[in-house]
């Protein structure tokens, strides 16, 4: 309870170093379950598959009655394994949801699949007694494709259980001390005169003789390389074969099950929320025209975010290289899909842009956030470097991508208004009218009306060319006795687009009750009835 406490009212931050704070997958789990037991009514919790780990991936889906029949909102967490905060915010999100006053009403007409951790594999190495940034699951690969496997893992060379980096003083080095901030390596630039100096190396020894150090550890695959859209044979981390991973197959085969979905809301260490992004076709691998209705709607949602989430307005994460789910989740999923970092460190000195080192120890000096660096070391006899100056420090592991644990109660606070925002301008069919004119004796025309009250559209422009998506679908129910003359009983419009209207009639021979439904999965279902 001590956690969920500090997420619940914890809104600032004063602090003077990092603690161990973020949760583990086991106090994820329990925190899951909690919310099972709180909520009965509202919270399903289901576990997709176990990872090579041994751990659950796990699914919780909060809603009311049927949840596949109202239109939904994908979260997820986990999705790269350095990113503690992901799993913090897609968790909280859950729980601060479930705590609102409105909760109920906004469970009759809205569905949430929250994945809070989707490779916690990679995540537990941030409690395990080596501390190193993982990305990959647990599954034994041979990274380095010599035939062999875990030959190269890390080596805690100064024992102060965490894998930094390793700087060896060598006529070959590109890097030289920065000027801005000497503890952070730089490439030397032989246009203004500059010559390498070190070599820079993740701490370690090279074990196979390779020329690479810690290439080829304990695993794995990582999650967020894994997915089908520009994936790339023999990446690094990639797997196999695109979706190759129990952790990426659990969540696309739900995903493609639930035609709900209407938007996908990833946290990882790449950013199309606060910097609008454009939204292109995948005709020539991503390179095809662009989706401008659907760049009109990620810009609106930035916005909306922004309004949200103020302090990394313009953030520019990672870029991405190929594999990643949230590119798959518009490309070939379907559906809008918007990914943030949820925080970024941001500095004033414009002397640290292009360098992540750089900017992250400038907002931790400005923000009194200390123990945060390693400072060089010497290591004597190294066994690769035998006759040079080897030392080992830099950045500790994590921190660049995950504030301190006292400022999660914000964020978790922010990102789930920005849900709630995002969920009110999501697609939602309503039914506008149904009236009758009678032409002659028993015979009727009826007219319906319906709507799209969101502002998004019921289905987004690539994946109105998918053909996978369901359209909207009318059924006219008839009465004993009733005969239709005109129309039909089934009728299908692929699209509304946000605010659009649209009127179905039909001529119809009989008295008693017509009753209507009409709807699709990503906005929802409307019933009505008329007597004749």
């Amino acid at each position: 309870m001590k956690k969920i406490l500090l997420l619940t009212f914890v809104v600032g931050f004063a602090v003077a170093a990092y603690a161990q704070d973020y949760n583990n997958h086991a106090q994820i789990t329990r925190r899951a379950h909690a919310l099972k037991d709180r909520y009965p009514d509202k919270v399903q919790i289901k576990s997709l598959g176990k990872t090579a780990g041994g751990h659950d991936i796990w699914l919780l889906t909060l809603g009311k009655g049927q949840t596949d029949r109202q239109p939904a909102m994908a979260i997820l967490g986990g999705v790269d394994g350095r990113h503690l905060l992901g799993v913090e915010l897609a968790m909280g999100i859950a729980e601060r949801l479930l705590a609102q006053t409105d909760i109920d009403a906004v469970l009759a007409q809205n569905t949430y699949y929250i994945f809070p951790n989707v490779n916690p594999d990679a995540t537990e190495q941030y409690f395990a007694p080596l501390r190193y940034e993982r990305t990959v699951n647990a599954r034994l690969t041979d990274s380095d494709r010599d035939g062999q496997a875990g030959e190269d893992p890390f080596e805690d060379l100064n024992n102060d259980k965490m894998i930094t980096q390793m700087r060896v003083e060598s006529p070959k080095g590109a890097h030289i001390e920065s000027s801005v901030d000497p503890r952070v390596l730089v490439p030397a630039n032989p246009a203004k005169g500059e010559r390498g100096k070190y070599l820079l190396l993740s701490e370690g020894i090279d074990n196979d003789k390779d020329g690479l150090f810690n290439e080829d550890g304990e695993g794995g695959v990582n999650f967020n390389k894994n997915f089908t859209f520009m994936y790339k044979n023999f990446q690094p981390q990639g797997g196999d074969w695109a979706v190759s991973e129990v952790e990426s197959r659990a969540v696309a085969d739900f995903l493609y099950d639930a035609f709900n979905v209407h938007t996908i809301l990833s946290f990882s260490l790449h950013n199309n929320l606060s910097k609008a992004t454009k939204a292109f076709s995948t005709r020539h691998a991503g390179f095809g025209p662009e989706n401008t209705d659907d760049s009109n709607i990620y810009s609106y949602v930035s916005s909306l975010y922004n309004q949200s989430v103020p302090d990394i307005a313009n953030t520019t994460a990672f870029p991405a290289e190929g594999g990643e789910f949230y590119t798959w989740g518009y490309q070939h999923y379907g559906r809008y899909s918007f990914t943030t970092p949820g925080w970024w460190p941001i500095s004033s000195n414009r002397a640290t842009e292009g360098n992540l080192e750089l900017t992250f120890l400038d907002w931790a000096s400005s923000n009194g956030v200390t123990d945060v660096f390693v400072p060089w070391t010497p290591i004597s006899n190294h066994p690769d470097f035998p006759d040079l100056k080897v030392e080992v420090g830099g950045v500790k592991p994590y921190v660049m991508y995950n504030p301190p644990y006292q400022m999660t109660g914000k964020l978790v606070e922010q990102h789930t208004s920005f849900v709630n925002e995002l969920t009110k301008v999501a697609p939602r069919i309503s039914i506008l009218s149904f009236k009758k004119e009678t032409l002659d004796g028993s015979i009727s025309r009826v007219t319906l009306t319906i709507k799209n009250d969101g502002l998004m559209p019921t289905i987004n422009q690539i994946g109105e060319r998918s053909y996978y998506l369901k359209f909207i679908t009318t059924q006219l129910n008839l009465s004993q006795g009733q005969t239709l003359i005109q129309g039909n009983l089934k009728t299908t419009k692929p699209v509304l687009q946000g605010g659009e209207t649209t009127e179905l009639t039909w001529v119809i021979r009989g008295r008693g009750t017509v009753k209507v439904e009409t709807g699709t999965p990503t906005a929802g279902y409307a019933t009505t009835q008329i007597t004749l």
